[in-house]
């Protein structure tokens, strides 16, 4: 996050060369106009989209309502939260707050075409929905996406989701335009592995996440033939420097579950410790119960200073069904080895 002007401006050469157009973004009026603008050049009163923090920040189904143009949802719980007039309930469940007779009222409802003997049954319903957003897909000529990591070094961004919903928009339409905050980006392939491996741990629990979409500016003949990177700032750079340590966990699934790693990019002297989306393999354990979850993170900076100087990330569970209780991991100086302590509760302590 030191280097993050840097890194950001290589991913504007990399994009930038292979074909895409970089636009910057101070705040969300800027964005939303740029991305208006761009969708009206194509002239095309529809888009498809990708589910999206950073377009929902920034209000962009609204601007663009206004502008004239539709937005169709293509992630499920946002499609049922969008058809029912709805908002969304859960930053990764957006419907979760629906049961399935009320999704079929919804889709009887505001579905066009649908089987009127449709059944509140899991599998109807979402047969029905996919049928749905297939003909979306088939005609739709712009799609907008979010992106969850831009990778500076080779300029690809990249669009983890569970449904293949991402896929179909990042594919089949002719301009993409995708909106990202500039926190998203990482250095290196080496700097994402670590990501790709907590990204899908923190939200659902997952070792691997389904669908993880990567596209690298345009491939003439091969998916979007005109691309369009808007880097978001809207607040992000004047946001005092302490708070930059948690970050790269700010728009993930589990923004209430992190634990702190080192970045593998800075040197060992001036390596700070990061804030990352947590329930890996290190600091979970599962069990037929279900997951214990972490309440509290605390980061300090690291320096190679003496073996005192500790860069520490403390996480308590308020129950663990699976028998273990808090646990601290500890790094002593750079490159010291990590050591867990680990005490046990009774099951249903407080």
């Amino acid at each position: 996050m030191a280097r993050l002007d840097e890194h950001l401006e290589r991913l504007e050469r990399e994009v930038t060369a292979r074909g895409a157009t970089v636009h910057w973004a101070r705040d969300a009026d800027e964005a939303n106009t740029i991305v208006t603008d761009l969708v009206r050049a194509t002239g095309e009163t529809e888009v498809v989209k990708v589910k999206s923090m950073a377009t929902q920040e920034i209000g962009l189904n609204e601007a663009l309502a206004a502008a004239g143009v539709t937005a169709h949802e293509t992630d499920l719980a946002e499609l049922i939260v969008q058809l029912g007039g709805d908002l969304p309930s859960h930053i990764l469940v957006p419907a979760i707050h629906r049961n399935r007779a009320e999704i079929r009222d919804i889709f009887l409802r505001e579905m066009p075409g649908v089987d009127p003997e449709l059944t509140a049954e899991p599998r109807r319903l979402a047969m029905a929905a996919r049928a749905h957003l297939r003909e979306r897909f088939l005609r739709a000529k712009v799609a907008i996406s979010g992106a969850n990591f831009g990778v500076a070094e080779t300029g690809t961004l990249l669009v983890a989701e569970s449904e293949g919903n991402g896929r179909m928009c990042l594919t089949l339409p002719r301009t993409l335009v995708t909106v990202m905050g500039i926190e998203k980006v990482v250095p290196t392939w080496r700097d994402l592995e670590v990501f790709l491996q907590l990204l899908p741990r923190s939200s659902t629990g997952e070792r691997m996440n389904p669908y993880t979409s990567a596209w690298t500016g345009v491939t003439p003949g091969d998916g979007p033939q005109e691309f369009h990177l808007v880097l978001l700032d809207n607040g992000r750079t004047a946001a005092p420097p302490t708070s930059w340590a948690a970050a790269p966990c700010t728009a993930s699934s589990a923004r209430r579950a992190s634990t702190c790693a080192r970045s593998t990019s800075a040197p060992a002297a001036t390596r700070t410790a990061r804030c990352i989306p947590a329930r890996s393999a290190r600091c979970c354990r599962r069990s037929s119960r279900g997951w214990r979850t972490t309440r509290r993170c605390r980061t300090r900076r690291a320096s190679a200073g003496p073996a005192s100087t500790r860069a520490r990330c403390g996480s308590t569970s308020r129950r663990c069904w699976s028998g273990c209780g808090p646990s601290t991991w500890t790094r002593s100086g750079p490159g010291a080895s990590r050591t867990r302590r680990r005490s046990r509760w009774r099951r249903g302590a407080g």
